[in-house]
C-alpha cells in the first residue's frame, strides 16, 4: 500500500503537490475530529464527502471562477491528548484532473487505514491549534486561508475553543464550521460553533444531520469557500508564514 501511495504521489503533477509560486485564490485545511463520537462509518463518510467534492462538477467551476483559477487544499484529523495525523498533504489543484487525482489520494488513504490512535476526548482547541500550524506549512502564496472545522461535539478537555479560535484570527486566518448533530443537538453545536469555533471575514457554518447528508453539505461548503473571496485580490508579497 506505500509502494501504491508513492506511486501516487509521483504521478501528480509536481505543481499540485509543490515547486513553482504560482499562487492560489484561497488554501483550505479540512480539520476532522476523530475522537470516540465518531464511529467508522462517521469517520468514512467525512472522507468520502471530501472525496465527493473533489469529483463533482460544480467543485471544479467554482475553482475554475476564481481570481488564480486554483486552490491549495489538505486534511488533518485530531482528537486529544495532542493526537492528529495529516491525512492529505497540500495538493494544488487548478484542474478537474489534478481535483480527482486529491479524490484519488483520500480514497487511498481511507482503504489503508488511519495510523494514529486518537484519544477518546474533543479537544476542538487541538484541532484549531493543529490546523492552523498546517497552514505554516503552505508552499505557495495564498490570498485567503480557511480552516474548516468538522466535528459532533463540543470541547470536554483541553483549552477553550475560543482562545485557540482567537489565536487563530490574529493570524489572518478565517475558521469556517461543519457540524455533524441530529435532532435537539443541532442547535446546541451549531451555538457552541459560533460561538467558541468560527470567525473571521465571511466565516459561516453548515449543519449535516446524517451520514448521507455529509457529503452535499461538504459540498455546499467548499464551493462557498470559492464564492466568499474577496473580489479584490491582493498582490502577492512576502512569505507565507
Amino acid at each position: 500500500m506505500r509502494l501504491y501511495l508513492a506511486f501516487i504521489l509521483c504521478s501528480l503533477p509536481f505543481a499540485a503537490l509543490a515547486g513553482d509560486e504560482k499562487p492560489v485564490d484561497v488554501a483550505i485545511v479540512v480539520s476532522y475530529d476523530r475522537s470516540e463520537s465518531i464511529d467508522r462509518a462517521e469517520a468514512a463518510a467525512q472522507i468520502q464527502g471530501l472525496v465527493h467534492t473533489l469529483r463533482h462538477p460544480r467543485f471544479h467551476a467554482a475553482v475554475a471562477s476564481g481570481y488564480f483559477r486554483r486552490i491549495a487544499l489538505s486534511a488533518i484529523t485530531w482528537s486529544s491528548f495532542a493526537k492528529q495525523e495529516l491525512i492529505m498533504p497540500w495538493m494544488r489543484i487548478g484542474s478537474a484532473e489534478e481535483a480527482r487525482m486529491a479524490a484519488v489520494w483520500l480514497e487511498k488513504f481511507r482503504d489503508r487505514g488511519e495510523q494514529t490512535n486518537h484519544g477518546q476526548q474533543t479537544d476542538v482547541a487541538w484541532g484549531i491549534k493543529m490546523a492552523a500550524e498546517q497552514m505554516y506549512t503552505l508552499p505557495w502564496w495564498a490570498s485567503k486561508k480557511v480552516i474548516n472545522m468538522v466535528g459532533d461535539g463540543i470541547s470536554n478537555i483541553g483549552r477553550i475553543a475560543s482562545i485557540a479560535r482567537d489565536e487563530t484570527l490574529a493570524r489572518g486566518i478565517t475558521i469556517n464550521g461543519l457540524v455533524m448533530a441530529q435532532g435537539k443537538a443541532v442547535r446546541v453545536l451549531s451555538a457552541y460553533y459560533r460561538r467558541e469555533v468560527i470567525g473571521g471575514p465571511t466565516a459561516f457554518l453548515q449543519v449535516s444531520r446524517n451520514n448521507d447528508d455529509f457529503a452535499r453539505a461538504m459540498l455546499r461548503k467548499m464551493t462557498l469557500e470559492m464564492v466568499r473571496l474577496r473580489e479584490r485580490v491582493p498582490t502577492p508579497v512576502g512569505d507565507n508564514g
